[in-house]
């Protein structure tokens, strides 16, 4: 009867939450609409697209996962978000939202070249193609969880839901989700670690009662080389990576971008802290949890809470990660048409551009889906980390280049350099 009553009480929570942040959207009627809300959005709107999209699967079913498996690193990937967002702020934001661009490889390609802009939008968009994997794994683990479904049937619902947010409202359904996802994140996240701390007696019991031969408040089991290179992947992808820009160049002005940027990288850390908390919690009570580590938040939102409200958090937790996935989703889209179809009139006139673009939206889910079987049995933030890596070695140099040195604009050199760092990444990381 407890299962029953979960299951009915997740689905209208979700079909709810679903049908407000859908209903909510603008209704976009031009590809100005679709990808930067016409330049309107204010500093909240700004951190509502950031917060939406990069706070998803990875930073609570994959931070309470690697909390339990590997202790405070699992802090990484928040910590990491918080800070790119803060340098995003601080030295980032003007020159992006000055320029007036709708991707980053158009920015990027005004001063390396055309053939460079659409080299860089090629990779950027593999590394969020990638990044759409983990919050598949995500969303698969919370379905399987509740209902018990066949991988297939998971894939094919998660295709389904982030195909529905990305087409009808694009980048201002992004916004509207972002903030929805907001406020939900946190009671989850609060109430989860609030639960998990006075079950467990207090922080100081829970680290007392962890397994002694774990270093789980260290870095040797993680690795502390491991460590140090996923957060500066991390720092350096978010500040690579076509959505959370997009949302700077969706500002209303250059103020709001930069406080936008700064609102996100206050909120995000916080996030991460509480997941620990829960990992920890389990790994020092529920060694059961071990067999199936991926499914550590929804087991504890399950055995934690009474079944409705644990299905309502479900149901919040399956939002944010489907949010997460819209928003790298519309990245790519975003990439895929400004970047190859529209410069080169690929389908002009034979297809109105907003169709179009939500055609390329399609074509990005399905890609999406395939790779998701491929890697089915890996660990979420492991795809999360090499994708960001990805976008950074694209273009993070780039960037810098422009925003610090841009008289190097011009040098040879330099662009070899560009078009060699993500040759050298993926070798590296294959080898």
């Amino acid at each position: 009867m407890d299962a029953l009553v979960y299951q009915i009480t997740f689905l209208l929570t979700f079909a709810a939450i679903s049908f407000i942040a859908i209903r909510g959207s603008a209704r976009v009627k031009s590809v100005d609409d679709f990808s930067v809300a016409n330049r309107t959005f204010t500093r909240f709107g700004v951190s509502w697209i950031i917060v939406g999209t990069l706070v998803g699967g990875v930073s609570t079913v994959g931070t309470v996962q690697t909390a339990y498996t590997h202790g405070i690193s699992a802090g990484i990937f928040t910590f990491g978000s918080g800070i790119s967002c803060f340098l995003l702020g601080c030295f980032f934001a003007r020159a992006l939202r000055e320029e007036g661009v709708v991707t980053v490889s158009e920015y990027l390609g005004k001063y390396f070249g055309q053939r460079f802009r659409y080299y860089c939008s090629a990779i950027n968009s593999a590394g969020m193609f990638i990044h759409v994997v983990g919050q598949f794994l995500a969303s698969i683990a919370i379905l399987q969880a509740i209902f018990s479904f066949g991988n297939m049937v998971s894939i094919l619902i998660t295709m389904f839901l982030i195909g529905t947010f990305v087409i009808i409202g694009g980048v201002t359904g992004a916004g509207l989700i972002g903030k929805i996802k907001f406020f939900m994140l946190y009671f989850i996240m609060v109430s989860s670690a609030g639960i998990a701390l006075y079950h467990g007696g207090g922080l100081g019991r829970i680290i007392a009662d962890l397994p002694p031969h774990l270093d789980m408040l260290g870095f040797d089991r993680y690795g502390a080389k491991t460590a140090a290179v996923d957060m500066f992947s991390m720092m350096v992808g978010v500040l690579s990576t076509q959505i959370y820009l997009q949302a700077i160049f969706s500002a209303r002005d250059v103020r709001e971008a930069r406080n936008g940027a700064f609102l996100s990288a206050a909120i995000i850390p916080p996030i991460g802290v509480l997941g620990i908390i829960v990992g920890l919690y389990l790994r020092a009570n529920h060694p059961e949890v071990a067999a199936s580590p991926d499914q550590a938040l929804p087991y504890f939102l399950r055995f934690a809470f009474p079944p409705a409200l644990a299905a309502f958090f479900s149901a919040g937790i399956l939002l944010i990660v489907l949010g997460t996935g819209a928003g790298l989703v519309l990245g790519v889209t975003t990439n895929i048409y400004n970047d190859f179809i529209r410069p080169t009139g690929m389908m002009s006139g034979m297809i109105p551009p907003i169709r179009l673009i939500r055609l390329s939206t399609i074509a990005v889910l399905i890609g999406a889906s395939l790779l998701v079987v491929v890697g089915l049995d890996s660990a979420i933030l492991k795809w999360s980390y090499m994708s960001m890596g990805l976008r950074g070695a694209a273009v993070f140099v780039g960037l810098l280049v422009l925003v610090f040195f841009k008289p190097l604009a011009a040098n040879r050199f330099v662009l070899v350099l560009l078009y060699l760092l993500p040759v050298v990444y993926v070798i590296v990381n294959l080898s």
